[in-house]
């Protein structure tokens, strides 16, 4: 895979200012999340990929289904899943010992509430632990590794962080990656960029021996503790050598970093009387998300691509927006535009 960057410092940060996947044609948007979840799922750490409605999920969970299958790795999607399912997919990692995990929306993962959380118990004892046994259900698997991921909506976020399974498995054994879109992009159709991706995407045998930026370490350490930072951070960069050259490993790795760490900006943990209290701005993330894929819109267009009708609903996501400084606005002509503040442009985009 060939990675591009030009580069300068400022202070102790590496800004990166140009990024190329252009080796993936058409889904060249899509590439840098589809390489993270890639490198996920081999190194057996699950990821919650976080994006909007039409935000490139799904493309990205299916072209991570249809590289490993290209390479004989067993793949299996998992939605609605119900006890005699359960027994069925457990039975199957027993035998095939490594397997990648894949689910279109966290929220429909089990068929039940109760199934949503025992979903997310064995997916993270699996990639953690390795081994998982429930006795009444008759269940004892033990894997070599098992990846997942999964996308989710930003709107869920704020009811998942309320769920005690976050407390005790999602949050501090799940990745969150926020989808940025680094560049202005169109919109690609699913078939063709599932097939540039699958075609596209190699890995380069070579030494592993880099050193794990801090900014990437400090970013994992926000989402999941010390301890599994420094465990998951690794595994992460063993595949992540593979997909990269040695002298882009470093620059690749602060790239990433900055999307694991935007979860600082969008969700708000707190110390409440009893327990933990979230807070997630998932409608300033989406107004973002949209202006940093499409380029500056009127609200007229924001609202089509917010799949929304009322003015109110609009003007209010926009105005939180405006309030976390991710966006700003200019006139031209009788049309007000908004567009990402600049500072927002430095971080995460081209």
């Amino acid at each position: 895979m060939q990675i591009l960057f030009s580069t300068k410092k400022r202070g102790i940060l590496w800004e990166v200012e140009t990024l190329l996947f252009s080796q993936f044609g058409e889904a060249r948007s899509l590439a840098a999340d589809l390489c993270f979840c890639v490198a996920s799922a081999k190194a057996g750490v699950p990821v919650l990929l976080v994006a909007p409605p039409s935000g490139g999920k799904s493309t990205v969970i299916m072209g991570v289904e249809a590289w490993l299958k290209l390479r004989g790795e067993m793949t299996q999607r998992v939605s609605r899943i119900g006890l005699k399912t359960l027994k069925v997919l457990t039975d199957r990692l027993n035998v095939e010992r490594k397997a990648t995990l894949l689910n279109e929306d966290y929220a429909l993962i089990g068929s039940s509430d109760y199934m949503v959380e025992k979903m997310g118990e064995i997916i993270a004892a699996l990639s953690y632990a390795h081994t998982y046994q429930d006795l009444g259900l008759k269940i004892d698997v033990t894997v070599e590794r098992v990846g997942f991921i999964s996308g989710i909506q930003p709107y869920w976020l704020s009811f998942m962080v309320q769920n005690p399974v976050f407390a005790t498995h999602l949050r501090e054994k799940f990745i969150r990656y926020y989808m940025l879109p680094m560049s202005i992009t169109q919109d690609v159709d699913d078939t063709v960029a599932i097939k540039l991706i699958a075609k596209t995407l190699k890995f380069e045998v070579r030494a592993v021996n880099d050193a794990i930026p801090d900014d990437f370490m400090t970013s994992l350490t926000l989402q999941v503790g010390d301890t599994r930072a420094k465990r998951f951070s690794r595994a992460i960069a063993n595949q992540m050598s593979f997909l990269s050259k040695t002298e882009d490993f470093e620059r690749l790795m602060h790239f990433y970093a900055k999307r694991l760490a935007f979860e600082a900006h969008i969700m708000d943990r707190e110390l409440g009387e009893n327990t933990y209290t979230m807070r997630s701005y998932w409608q300033e993330y989406t107004v973002l998300y949209w202006l940093l894929r499409c380029g500056a819109m009127t609200r007229e267009q924001i609202a089509i691509r917010l799949g929304v009708t009322s003015t109110r609903s609009v003007d209010l996501a926009i105005g939180k927006a405006f309030n976390k400084q991710w966006i700003t606005s200019y006139w031209n002509g009788d049309h007000k535009y908004y567009c990402v503040a600049s500072d927002i442009k430095r971080r995460f985009m081209i």
